[in-house]
């Protein structure tokens, strides 16, 4: 696992702030990523969905990895976590032959109060205000009607006089709603670095396609997008792509 820094320009924030992202764990043991965090010292931990595959109640190891991310990151600095589509139930999504069901977005009781409990704030197409900083999280779309997001919410948040950070789990959500936005810092996941990068390039992102062009890195000096925690599979390993923690500086 390696350890992205990115800076950003200028004092958006009114003073110097380090920000940890952290996307996709997806199962994995989060040891390593926690030790980068506390050897980093960030002062916000973002974590923009997929950081745990359900949450349908059921218990298993899988399951545990992601509350524990969740836990003891809270530990190190405040963690802001909004959901991706694993989360959400949309988790077909890096299949291009399956289309992802319209459902409702059902969450088991005992894993909302097992979030609170984690110390982390949970954003769901809401934000929060906190020490001058509006933080807000964009659900995911996959599973609504059309495959959109919920963007209601987003005036309101845009019309905070704080500046703003949004956690959006989907990357490709930046050309088609956020780009236009007065939007300070966004960050990203999902994408997994495109799994497979040649010369720099990721070869496939869901919701982008083939040779996408949001899966890491940092766009017009405010989306950031992390290439993930997960490792990989024996189906799909990664390639000259290492899981990674984003470090930002702004």
């Amino acid at each position: 696992m390696k350890t992205r820094f990115v800076r950003l320009s200028g004092k958006r924030f009114g003073k110097n702030l380090r920000f940890a992202l952290v996307s996709d764990l997806h199962g994995e043991d989060p040891r390593e990523a926690l030790e980068i965090l506390r050897r980093e010292h960030p002062d916000y931990i973002l974590m923009p969905g997929d950081i745990l595959e359900r949450l349908d109640g059921v218990e298993d190891a899988i399951h545990q990895n992601g509350f524990s991310m969740l836990s003891e990151a809270a530990k190190i600095a405040p963690v802001f976590y909004s959901t991706g589509n694993h989360e959400d139930g949309g988790v077909h999504s890096w299949c291009i032959f399956w289309k992802i069901k319209t459902k409702p977005r059902i969450y088991h009781e005992q894993d909302l109060s097992r979030i609170e409990e984690s110390g982390a704030c949970f954003l769901r197409d809401g934000f929060t205000v906190r020490d001058g900083i509006a933080f807000g999280g964009l659900q995911s779309g996959l599973i609504n009607e059309g495959g959109s997001p919920n963007l209601e919410w987003l005036g309101e948040f845009c019309a905070q006089k704080e500046p703003k950070v949004l956690l959006c789990h989907h990357p490709e959500y930046y050309e088609r709603y956020l780009k236009e936005l007065p939007i300070d810092l966004i960050v990203s996941g999902h994408a997994h670095g495109g799994q497979w990068r040649f010369f720099g390039r990721g070869v496939f992102a869901p919701g982008q396609g083939l040779f996408p062009k949001y899966t890491d890195g940092v766009h017009d000096d405010r989306l950031v997008i992390g290439t993930g925690l997960k490792k990989g599979s024996i189906l799909i390993p990664r390639l000259f792509n290492a899981p990674e923690v984003v470090i930002i500086d702004a």
